[in-house]
């Protein structure tokens, strides 16, 4: 295989040498710092990639100057969906959260990579109905739903995501990937002042750890009280 790393083996396991071959065709790496975009919000869309190692956030400026987070990228996601969307322009900004490695295909491979391998087409269609639904979720929760309820989903969902990336500490469990408060903020569609009273309420009550710029869940069964219904 022509890129050895193993979240790549794992996206493509059970494909043939050639196929691999072919999807990989024309890849490049790109490895970025903490805190360093892969893309702009209105940049040209001329490339998808694959998360190698790391952790993504995809911010959206709308209209109106509000800034949320729609989208956090882990291991071995497909990402940047512009061509499936049939847009010119990335409608958002892709920001690494820590050190992070993906694999890049310059956007003339799009129909190519398609076609190489049903396996490869469905998780990427899947990816995009996942997104689908997360933006769904987060419009009936903004529309329906109180802050705290909004801030326990988010947490869990979260916390669902990271599976086995998420890690076993004195405090609880921790999401594998720095957060701060503005960032839950961005995420859950509340203002700073809501997610820190929200959020330091839950620690003096043991719900949540008191972690260094991390989630740390104490107590999920209480989370999961204060969420409702969320799985």
């Amino acid at each position: 295989m022509p890129d050895d790393h193993p979240t790549v083996r794992a996206a493509f396991q059970g494909l043939s040498p050639a196929e691999v071959g072919t999807i990989l065709t024309g890849t490049t790496t790109a490895r970025l710092a903490a805190g360093e975009p892969l893309f702009l919000q209105g940049d040209p869309a001329d490339r998808f990639f694959l998360l190698k190692e790391g952790w993504l956030k995809v911010t959206q400026v709308t209209a109106d100057g509000q800034k949320l987070i729609v989208r956090i990228v882990h291991p071995g996601e497909f990402f940047g969906f512009a061509p499936a969307l049939q847009r010119d322009l990335y409608p958002g900004t892709c920001e690494a959260i820590v050190d992070s490695e993906a694999l890049v295909w310059p956007r003339r491979r799009w129909q190519a990579v398609l076609g190489a391998a049903p396996s490869v087409t469905l998780s990427i269609v899947q990816a995009i109905g996942r997104k689908l639904d997360e933006a769904h979720d987060r419009l009936r929760e903004l529309s329906t739903e109180e802050a705290a309820r909004r801030v326990a989903r988010l947490v869990l969902r979260l916390r669902a995501k990271a599976g086995e990336d998420a890690l076993e500490t004195d405090e609880g469990i921790e999401l594998p990937y720095p957060l701060t408060r503005q960032d839950i903020a961005d995420m859950s569609g509340n203002t700073l002042h809501t997610v820190s009273r929200i959020m330091a309420a839950w620690e003096s009550q043991g719900v949540l750890g008191r972690g260094r710029r991390k989630v740390v869940i104490a107590d999920a069964r209480a989370l999961q009280d204060i969420a409702g219904d969320e799985d």
